[in-house]
């Protein structure tokens, strides 16, 4: 999300864009690449001075390569109900949604980016005081004196922390097919 002002354009009449904040002139094509990079646009008509953010935006969305979100079945019930309860939930519940969609795309992100380096996996498995296997611990020298028996395996495992953990995974691999299949 953008943290500074936004980015002021001047819709002409003869449907040129203005960018009035770095003194250029901007197709649309340059346009939607300013919002991909993380920046907001104000669009003014250069008369009127009436604020054309949204209806430019629209315009964005729907010709560049997003006509297929919108059916036209689904489109002719949103222009009927749009006053209505389905009005509210595109301007209150859809943003917010797509927020917290957002946010737990990042977060799902930033976990998987901790367990891209094996040695950050292997500090969290051990905080999280899970038993990391090692298939060549019985051909490791025993360590000590004589006297001392050897670690054994921790039997006195929760099995419900056993059965959280799986769960666990399980939600985590299910986000992760759900992201995989939504960048298709």
């Amino acid at each position: 999300m953008a943290t500074q002002d936004p980015i002021r354009i001047t819709k002409y009449t003869n449907r040129r864009l203005y960018d009035a904040t770095n003194s250029r002139h901007l197709t649309l094509d340059q346009l939607v690449e300013l919002i991909k990079d993380g920046h907001d646009v104000e669009v003014i008509d250069s008369k009127s001075k009436e604020d054309l953010t949204q209806s430019v935006l629209m315009q964005i969305l729907v010709e560049d390569k997003g006509a297929h979100l919108f059916s036209a079945p689904f489109l002719h019930q949103l222009i009927r109900n749009r006053d209505g309860m389905l009005g509210e939930f595109f301007t209150d519940f859809v943003p917010k949604m797509l927020d917290s969609y957002l946010d737990t795309q990042d977060s799902v992100r930033k976990q998987m980016e901790t367990f891209s380096v094996p040695t950050q996996w292997m500090d969290a498995t051990r905080q999280m005081k899970v038993p990391v296997f090692n298939p060549f611990a019985a051909f490791q020298p025993a360590t000590g004196t004589a006297s001392e028996k050897p670690a054994a395996r921790e039997e006195t495992q929760n099995p419900e922390e056993v059965e959280e953990l799986k769960e666990r995974l399980k939600d985590l691999e299910e986000r992760m097919n759900q992201m995989q299949s939504g960048t298709k």
